[in-house]
């Protein structure tokens, strides 16, 4: 299990670092959308570090109240989990942008990853407190 939740954190990492090239090169969509998997990812990776039996659930808010179940906190503000999970939502091309109002701007996509770089750090570091990963 140690490997698996190596692996998740790996590419939770690699999909914040996916979001952070794309806002730098101004494709607020795609860093929305990674800074997004990078969150889902991270909060799976703390779920199987606790015994979690894999799910595919890409509901940031439904992953969090899994979290309470094993007695994980995660700080994250309920508006920005709103705010992520709206991502996930408007990820199709029949669907008006990703957000309620639209196309992402620089703002939104600076929003999405530094949520996801706090969540990324909190959960590696939570992690590391309780399995020596």
């Amino acid at each position: 299990m140690k490997d698996a939740v190596k692996e998740w954190l790996k590419q939770a990492k690699d999909e914040l670092d996916m979001a952070l090239y794309l806002l730098r090169g101004e494709y607020y969509k795609g860093s929305c959308y990674h800074a997004q998997q990078s969150m889902e990812k991270s909060i799976e990776a703390c779920l199987l570090a606790k015994g979690w039996e894999l799910e595919k659930i890409h509901n940031i808010e439904r992953l969090l109240s899994i979290t309470g179940d094993f007695g994980i906190s995660v700080n994250i503000s309920e508006d920005d989990v709103v705010f992520i999970d709206s991502i996930y939502r408007g990820r199709y091309p029949a669907d008006v942008g990703l957000l309620p109002l639209g196309e992402p701007s620089d703002t939104n996509a600076q929003r999405a990853l530094s949520v996801a770089d706090n969540t990324y750090n909190s959960i590696q570091t939570t992690i590391q407190l309780s399995k020596g990963v």
